[in-house]
């Protein structure tokens, strides 16, 4: 069987710490600190849907492996209390996970499902190490045994979705109910005697009372660091709904959902509302956000108040100081520029001023218009530094870097001339340039950046006057070019302007981000896989590696090898029948360097049509020794296996016993009166394939 090969971090059963709706009667068997077993119900126009759950592991095992007992017992009818209480145990039997075959059509179309099945019937059970997806809730978790988590995630699975916890026999809908009247469900673990369980536990429901859902409240939104974040109010709906849909519209009117996986909290917090953080789509363009509840039952509450948002961008560039012109000891007029395509984000300019270039700046002049590029300043003391603030219509800013005015001998050095720099494979950045003239030269800054675009950082904290400086920058970026520009500065602290900036590439030490495995078909050709390319700029080609045991200390195989970056599918047609194979997908740079492999998928390739293997498949039925004799015939000699299958009535069938391949004859004892069973036989062959389908059925 092949699952969903996603991975989803999640917190067990929240619902199992709620008290349970007001106009239900619960009823509780146990004494506080003990195993629990609770239970929930919801009534609708016709039919009751129950839910249950235990807080434990190893209870949760149990209750797989013997099933729940859950009896109903008729209270009231039309508001009289019932002479005889009718009492009947639902479904006829243990309420039990459904078999494995039962799933596969629910999980193509349900993730929840095939979490749900995965934790039940998987072989291995281990989260994602994978470190992106790795979050405080993933590491607690991964801190428990296996079985903690197949318990941690059927329970989140099942709370998600009402038809995967019937599968997983927690749930159960009860389509007996008579209107007007009152019931009482008993729910208890069908072990054996002696075995340690939780205490039975019951619930009282009224068919009359259907529970109204509230609706969702204290909605609102706001624009932050470049993202909507939507809060809202969830511990005081806890009762009623375990997690949120999101729903964005373009117009107010048509909503869409934005959440792929419901909306919940996954740990406590000392805050009773929960966050949800949406990209921007559009800035300057209105969005309305509204949220609905889900509730463990599948419903769907109304959807809340809707509330609008509006995200403007930030300033990108910071104001750029020119040359000012020094009119006397004490005048000086200040001249910037501003870059043209930002200028439409502008509200207006400070100007700020400091006796030192690391500050404290006081502000001299505010909301200078954004048109505006000079400002006049007459209160000049001997050494002064500014800086422009640009303000934004997001409500932030940016400002210039400090610029240095002196009144008196305030003629700068000239442009620093001829930078130039490399970088060797160790990170180690050699600069060197031309020298100044000047006789009064202090020395030289040395500034860098890793976009052009950003504000450059200094690296000196005193000038040098050497013509050479070595740097150490980070290899292991994603940014390809690191930039730098000098200034030379005189014993005034007179900087001259930047030189030109010298953009140098990083050698690259990155190894490119790895593709994913998304889907495979099996052809009778062989396996078409599809996968997703590398996100990396830089890659140059992929690589398909299969093999066919993953446990075998064997190498992988290289199968294919594809530069086209526009191809992302394989037809592997070079494998056997009915053979178990893994694949795996890399990705290769412009220098060599390897991504992660992909997570590895596993496919069983397409074997042999079914085979016939049983005939005369028949019953006799002995009611003086209350057994049935099966009878069948073998006409193949390669069988390791025979499963036999039952059921009783129109329920569905279930592994009832497996044999040796020689095996012919089964005697059944266990046994109802007024039953009709029906038998289901097949064969398991030496290569894997599987014989025809054989059924009997007996009315006993």
């Amino acid at each position: 069987m092949v699952y969903l090969s996603k991975y989803i971090v999640v917190v067990f059963f929240l619902w199992v710490a709620s008290g349970l709706n007001a106009q239900i009667d619960s009823i509780s068997y146990e004494t506080p600190n003990t195993m629990k077993l609770v239970i929930q119900a919801r009534p609708t126009n016709d039919a009751i849907m129950l839910r249950w759950g235990v807080n434990d592991k190893n209870i949760w095992k149990l209750g797989n492996e013997y099933g729940y007992l859950v009896e109903r017992i008729t209270l009231e009818q039309n508001g009289s209390p019932v002479t005889t209480p009718e009492e009947v145990i639902l479904s006829g039997g243990p309420i039990k996970p459904r078999p494995l075959s039962d799933w596969q059509e629910l999980i193509e179309k349900n993730d929840m499902a095939g979490v749900a099945a995965q934790a039940i019937y998987g072989e291995n059970f281990v989260l994602d190490t994978n470190t992106q997806n790795k979050g405080k809730v993933s590491q607690i978790i991964n801190q428990s045994s296996e079985l903690q988590q197949r318990f941690a995630f059927s329970m989140f699975a099942i709370d998600q979705d009402y038809t995967a916890a019937q599968y997983a026999g927690l749930g159960f809908t009860d389509f007996s109910v008579k209107e007007n009247t009152r019931y009482m469900y008993n729910i208890k673990i069908a072990a054996p005697e002696g075995t340690n369980l939780p205490k039975e536990t019951g619930i009282i429901i009224t068919t009359s009372n259907p529970v109204k859902l509230p609706k969702p409240y204290d909605f609102a939104g706001y624009y932050y660091n470049d993202a909507f974040v939507l809060i809202w109010e969830y511990d005081a709906l806890v009762h009623f709904y375990n997690s949120y849909d999101l729903e964005r519209s373009d117009d107010g009117i048509s909503f869409r959902k934005l959440n792929i996986t419901p909306i919940t909290k996954l740990m406590d917090s000392r805050s009773s509302g929960i966050a949800f953080t949406d990209s921007i789509p559009v800035y300057e363009k209105k969005y309305w956000y509204r949220i609905k509840g889900r509730t463990i039952f599948n419903e769907i509450s109304e959807p809340s108040d809707t509330i609008s948002i509006i995200a403007y961008k930030k300033l990108l560039v910071a104001p750029e100081l020119k040359e000012s012109e020094i009119i006397s000891d004490k005048e000086a007029i200040l001249k910037w520029d501003f870059a043209k395509d930002e200028a439409w984000k502008l509200t207006g300019f400070d100007i700020l001023r400091s006796d030192k270039p690391i500050g404290p700046y006081n502000q001299i002049k505010k909301n200078i218009e954004p048109n505006i590029r000079t400002f006049k300043y007459s209160e000049l003391q001997d050494i002064n530094y500014f800086k422009i603030r640009a303000k934004g219509i997001a409500g932030d800013y940016i400002d210039s870097s400090p610029s240095m005015i002196q009144p008196i001998d305030s003629i700068p050095p000239t442009q620093p001339k001829e930078l130039t720099g490399k970088i060797d494979s160790t990170g180690v950045v050699t600069l060197t340039w031309a020298k100044n003239e000047e006789l009064d030269l202090k020395g030289y800054t040395i500034f860098r950046a890793n976009r052009p675009n950003q504000e450059f950082t200094r690296l000196n904290k005193y000038q040098i006057q050497k013509t050479l400086y070595k740097d150490t920058i980070n290899l292991k970026s994603f940014n390809k070019n690191v930039y730098y520009k000098i200034d030379a500065v005189d014993n005034r602290y007179n900087a001259s302007a930047p030189s030109e900036v010298l953009p140098l590439k990083r050698p690259d030490k990155i190894p490119p981000m790895n593709p994913l495995i998304t889907n495979y078909e099996l052809q009778e050709k062989g396996i078409q896989l599809t996968w997703i390319n590398s996100i990396s700029e830089d890659v140059v080609k992929h690589v398909i590696y299969r093999k066919k045991n993953l446990s075998e200390n064997t190498k992988w195989e290289k199968i294919f090898e594809i530069t086209d970056l526009n191809t992302n599918d394989y037809l592997d047609d070079t494998i056997a029948g009915n053979t178990k194979y893994h694949y795996t997908v890399i990705a290769i740079d412009q220098t060599g360097l390897e991504s992660q492999p992909s997570p590895p998928i596993s496919i069983i390739s397409l074997g042999e049509q079914t085979k016939t293997a049983i005939s005369g498949f028949n019953n006799t039925v002995d009611r003086d020794n209350r057994i049935i004799h099966l009878n069948w015939r073998l006409k193949a000699s390669n069988i390791v296996e025979i499963l036999l299958y039952k059921k009783q009535n129109e329920s569905e069938f279930s592994l009832y016993q497996t044999f040796t391949g020689n095996r012919t004859r089964f005697i059944d004892a266990k046994l109802t009166p007024n039953t009709i069973y029906t038998y289901g036989l097949k064969a398991i062959f030496e290569d894997g394939t599987v014989s025809e389908w054989q059924e009997t059925e007996v009315v006993y």
